[in-house]
């Protein structure tokens, strides 16, 4: 039965695919090239963006039925998911490819950062940051609650830092949630392994369309949901700390690109990499995207299975 909603899922992904890539080439919300990237992206001018609504669709059905009573991946993943919305919307009108100011996104991340810290608290009756099943932090409410605001945005951004090849980030974020299966089964949960399931199913889905040369990007629309619901099932299933291992791609490529601007600036102009984040660094050294991605995944997989054998010994 539940095999058969994974196919349902994927289909249902695929005929979303479909009608949401129509609408969007035919409304010319398409991707705007930046062009001090790499020279080969420029032939990827006006392909649509905003794919993320994609799989968005879907996982917001499933979590209807999987989610009932555990709502804080849900709230994370609407929260922002809004946000890219309105931050690609507005690069597809002013046809610039830098969105909504730095500032105004930061404090609505903020913003819903600390309201999924609130409801946490409220809804989930624990206040521990975890590391494996016997290993964990505890701390008081407010403390708890900042801290999740501070995770969900650094998570989301550095999915949304790692969504710059085609399907780098889909393919790097499904080992997480295979990850996610594996630890649900281990709590007992598996209404949630299923629904985690369910995510992959979908992402699967949006490949199709994402993969290389990709039909669609998506956009801040679909790496900022799908940080936040990364996040969000991390504090779910209290793993936070453990994402630092599971999520090391999104940890590299956030790093790489604070060392770029720390180096850059020490040095008066000097680059520590020839482009950050450094998935760009690999491509401007000669590596096709297929090869950057690929290694990504290997990576981003072992990753994952290390992470799950850390928390079942630790």
């Amino acid at each position: 039965m539940f095999f058969l909603q994974l196919i349902i899922i994927f289909i249902v992904t695929l005929v979303a695919g479909q009608f949401i890539t129509n609408k969007l080439k035919k409304y010319k919300l398409e991707q705007t090239i930046r062009n001090d990237g790499p020279q080969t992206h420029l032939i990827k001018q006006g392909t649509p963006s905003m794919g993320g609504l994609i799989f968005l669709i879907p996982i917001i059905i499933s979590s209807i039925l999987y989610l009932p009573f555990s709502i804080i991946p849900l709230l994370a993943l609407l929260g922002y998911g809004s946000i890219g919305i309105y931050d690609d919307l507005e690069k597809r009108v002013t046809k610039k490819s830098g969105g909504i100011s730095i500032k105004k996104k930061l404090i609505l991340e903020i913003l819903i950062g600390l309201f999924v810290g609130i409801i946490a608290v409220i809804f989930m009756d624990n206040t521990s940051i975890g590391f494996t099943q016997h290993i964990f932090l505890d701390v008081n409410w407010f403390i708890y609650i900042l801290f999740i605001a501070f995770f969900i945005i650094a998570v989301t951004n550095g999915t949304n830092l790692t969504d710059g090849l085609d399907g780098l980030a889909t393919l790097t974020t499904i080992p997480i949630f295979i990850f996610f299966i594996g630890i649900s089964i281990l709590q007992g949960n598996y209404s949630l392994a299923q629904f985690n399931a369910l995510i992959i199913a979908t992402l699967l889905g949006f490949l199709i369309f994402n993969k290389h040369p990709a039909k669609i990007f998506m956009g801040d629309t679909g790496s900022l949901a799908l940080g936040a619901l990364v996040a969000g099932m991390s504090i779910l299933l209290n793993v936070e700390i453990l994402l630092l291992i599971f999520g090391f791609i999104y940890l590299i490529e956030s790093v790489s690109v604070l060392l770029q601007v720390a180096y850059f600036k020490n040095t008066y102009g000097k680059r520590l990499f020839k482009m950050a984040p450094i998935h760009h660094h690999f491509e401007l050294s000669g590596w096709g995207e297929n090869k950057v991605v690929i290694l990504f995944t290997i990576i981003a997989f072992l990753a994952s299975a290390l992470a799950y054998i850390l928390y079942t010994v630790l």
